[in-house]
């Protein structure tokens, strides 16, 4: 894994980068996306509905449960890799499905670590 620097309005980030024989991970602000070599794979098995690893670390808390209601910015899991905590946030409002790690669990850059639906209709979704 390598970082870089981008401006983002004005603002200078580091950015987690790690290039793939298939695309590249990008990891920023506890959340990972991954972008494709090629535009015909992008339909291939990414989605917004699964929360990865940003980078390889260790699994150092699980605040999620499958079933639980989740808005978009609560923490599900949290990851420590080079001696810093990664808060990683639900990307929308929604349920939790399944929680695919466990506290102490060593995870691989771009392992699915929480997958979510849309929160059911007529609910918040804040699992409150």
């Amino acid at each position: 894994m390598s970082w870089t620097t981008v401006e983002i309005a004005g603002k200078v980030c580091r950015v987690a980068v790690e290039r793939t024989a298939a695309g590249v991970w990008i990891g920023w602000r506890g959340r990972t996306v991954f972008v494709p070599h090629e535009r015909r794979d992008a339909a291939r098995g990414l989605s917004e509905d699964e929360v990865r690893a940003p980078m390889t670390g260790k699994v150092v808390r699980v605040p999620a449960a499958a079933g639980m209601d989740v808005r978009e910015g609560d923490v599900l899991v949290i990851l420590e890799a080079m001696k810093m905590e990664y808060r990683l946030a639900s990307p929308h409002d929604g349920r939790v499905d399944a929680v695919h790690c466990a506290e102490g669990e060593l995870v691989d850059l771009g392992k699915t670590l929480v997958t979510l639906s849309d929160a059911p209709a007529g609910t918040s979704g804040d699992g409150r």
